[in-house]
């Protein structure tokens, strides 16, 4: 079964509880949200077997970031993971918090889920992905980009009690928000959930 890669390659995780550390990532095409501030390229990309994603990996890397896109607009993808752990690999999934494959979710390590904010330009998230991440916090974060303060209040209406809250700042807005203005609103047990994260990526000027 073929799936659609835009890039495969080996770089520094920018973003999260995973931020500096250096892992592989298969990029799929194709994302069924269009955020307004998106910073990926996820459009094209080329058809790959399993076989042809499994020679490009780098087998030296432990961890792999299944990342889009949205990957799990990808049919056969346990079938990939599977394959990616039976070689060793630790699987860190990346998805937008509209699809849930509880089936999928138990197979990764990881699971990174970035629920999008009122500047994203799109509505709301799947519910079983938010209660799924709340009831693992030993392998799940929950991520919000913040451009505004309609994005923190956003953060604010859903919080639920869980340690891997991460707070991540528009890359183009990083430098007009007063962040710590922002944190005298929450209260000492939310402030201990919440990590103010940017993309380390940029910072270092990589890919």
């Amino acid at each position: 079964m073929p799936y659609k890669i835009k890039e495969i390659f080996t770089s520094i995780q920018g973003e999260g509880l995973f931020a500096g550390r250096i892992m592989n990532f298969i990029r799929f095409s194709g994302c069924n949200l269009d955020c307004r501030w998106c910073d990926t390229d996820h459009e094209g990309g080329e058809e790959k077997t399993l076989a042809e994603i499994m020679e490009t990996v780098d087998g030296k890397m432990k961890w792999v970031s299944l990342t889009g896109g949205e990957p799990l607009l990808q049919k056969g993808l346990e079938e990939l993971i599977k394959e990616l752990k039976a070689r060793g690999h630790n699987i860190l999934l990346e998805t937008n918090g509209t699809l849930f494959r509880k089936g999928l979710f138990d197979s990764c390590d990881f699971i990174s889920a970035d629920l999008k904010g009122p500047s994203s330009g799109n509505r709301g998230f799947e519910k079983k992905v938010f209660e799924y991440c709340i009831n693992h916090p030993g392998k799940t974060q929950l991520k919000i980009v913040l451009q505004n303060k309609k994005d923190f209040n956003f953060f604010k209406s859903i919080y639920k009690s869980y340690p891997n809250w991460i707070l991540q700042p528009e890359w183009t807005t990083i430098h007009q928000i007063d962040y710590l203005a922002w944190l005298q609103e929450l209260s000492p047990e939310i402030r201990a959930d919440i990590r103010f994260i940017p993309q380390i990526h940029k910072v270092l000027e990589v890919e």
